[in-house]
């Protein structure tokens, strides 16, 4: 009991760090460099390596903490998050059978697809002032692409770490009769 409530403490330090990294130092680079999204990364890999459970967990906290220091209506990170990781649950259950990288970087891209489609809407159709769809716009097409960049690189990245970390992820033969 007592090692669950660490682990849980553990994961509200890291998701609560994270944040503040995401606001205090991410958004603040150059356009490519500030749509390196560590939360939905984080929620992606919680999916795809953990369960369900524990990437609603990063999306109730994760959602929580990034609502508190944006601009942005309250609950807007939580339903984004909420909606993308219901999403890619469905795609990981119903579509991607195995635990492949190929697995990993399609579930990033739709994560990342989904992600920002319901955050443009909900941008678009909650935020004060009249301003032009986020589908004609440059920016969230460009912002698009390089959140998908960085996504895909940080799938790599993370399923070499967790190959080399994990035996899980190992190919296995069967033996011949």
């Amino acid at each position: 009991m007592l090692k669950k409530i660490a682990q849980i403490i553990f994961l509200i330090v890291l998701i609560f760090g994270a944040a503040i990294v995401q606001y205090s130092f991410i958004f603040a680079l150059p356009t490519f460099f500030a749509s390196f999204n560590l939360m939905l990364i984080m929620l992606v890999f919680s999916l795809f390596f953990y369960d369900f459970r524990s990437a609603l967990g990063v999306a109730l906290i994760g959602g929580f903490w990034l609502d508190l220091f944006s601009f942005h209506f309250f609950g807007f990170y939580l339903l984004s998050l909420f909606l993308t990781a219901w999403l890619a649950d469905r795609i990981l259950r119903g579509w991607l059978t195995n635990r492949s990288l190929y697995s990993f970087g399609l579930l990033m891209f739709v994560a990342t697809l989904a992600y920002n489609f319901v955050a443009g809407f909900l941008v678009y159709f909650f935020a004060t002032g009249a301003s032009q769809f986020f589908l004609g716009r440059r920016g969230f097409w460009l912002t698009l692409a390089y959140q998908i960049a960085w996504g895909e690189l940080a799938a790599l990245f993370m399923f070499s770490l967790a190959g080399a970390a994990t035996r899980r992820l190992k190919p296995f033969f069967l033996e011949k009769k």
